[in-house]
């Protein structure tokens, strides 16, 4: 029998799961449908199960195949209630909500451990060394910008990413996901204006993402789901973090992380419309020269 590996969401948690599924192996990973054609590269993955839009845990659970274990490396009532119905061993991740409460609240709270190294916890093994995803590397001569964010307070400015773009030797690609389409032309054309090659690349799925992470020497993103995609596939990250903080476990990748100290971060466990205090300082006190001299760092 297999081992069930449950993570549904969201794309930064189920790439931090590649870096478990290795040392389980013969593992089903079950996750929300659209981000199938990315876990089933993951190691050890031997099948992948897909959450569908509006399906029930009951009827979730009834799909599932019998497991000698599961490890649910959500917490959540929905893969809680999939894991009442099956009949296996459960070990679940332990998601710190009380000290990521403080640490908001009081703000000199101690960094918390890494979501790697609590799914590695809660799986009772070691995490993989990186990359997890396995990626033919062909030139690696660019640099990759990922402007866009799912929490607006997580975006560092357009114009500073392009900037970043006009000062790499190499060509640069612009990553970006479904509705970032015109934020990403619009950095990608900014460079092109400072005679640089660049590349706009947005897509739903994974398969051009991958390629054009393939031809990339470094990425420069905010705390995103695609930073944790280019790290796990072994490309070296400068993440760009505010509202979140480096010691909030969910940095855990080669490569540095730039952010101003600042009284007030974090300010939320995972970013948000607007700045609580109004002036978006965190993000707004990174210069291009504090981002050129980290890809320069790691690279």
């Amino acid at each position: 029998m297999s081992r069930l590996v449950i993570r549904f969401s969201s794309l930064g948690d189920v790439i931090l799961a590649a870096g478990v599924t290795a040392p389980l192996g013969d593992v089903t990973f079950v996750t929300r449908e659209r981000y199938r054609p990315l876990v089933e590269r993951f190691p050890g993955v031997e099948a992948v199960i897909g959450l569908r839009d509006g399906e029930s845990a009951a009827s979730l659970a009834r799909r599932l195949p019998a497991a000698e274990a599961v490890f649910d490396l959500h917490a959540s009532p929905r893969s809680k209630a999939v894991c009442a119905r099956l009949k296996a061993p459960v070990r679940r991740v332990d998601k710190l909500r009380v000290q990521r409460w403080l640490r908001v609240a009081v703000k000199r709270q101690a960094a918390l451990p890494t979501v790697l190294e609590r799914y590695a916890a809660a799986c009772g093994i070691e995490p993989s060394t990186h990359p997890w995803i396995p990626l033919e590397r062909r030139g690696a001569d660019a640099l990759a910008l990922v402007p866009g964010a799912a929490h607006a307070t997580k975006g560092w400015s357009a114009d500073r990413f392009a900037a970043v773009g006009r000062r790499w030797s190499g060509p640069v690609i612009v990553l970006g996901g479904p509705g970032e389409e015109a934020l990403v032309e619009r950095v990608a054309a900014s460079v092109r204006e400072g005679g640089r090659l660049a590349q706009a690349v947005t897509e739903r799925g994974f398969d051009a993402t991958l390629d054009a992470l393939a031809r990339c020497r470094a990425l420069v993103a905010g705390d995103t789901g695609l930073m944790h995609l280019a790290a796990a596939c072994g490309v070296p990250v400068v993440g760009v973090f505010g509202p979140t903080t480096s010691g909030d476990g969910f940095w855990c990748h080669p490569g540095e992380v730039v952010e101003a100290a600042l009284a007030c971060r974090p300010c939320s466990r995972y970013g948000g419309a607007r700045c609580p205090v109004g002036d978006h300082r965190c993000m707004d006190a990174v210069s291009v020269d504090d981002v050129v001299a980290a890809v320069e760092r790691v690279t």
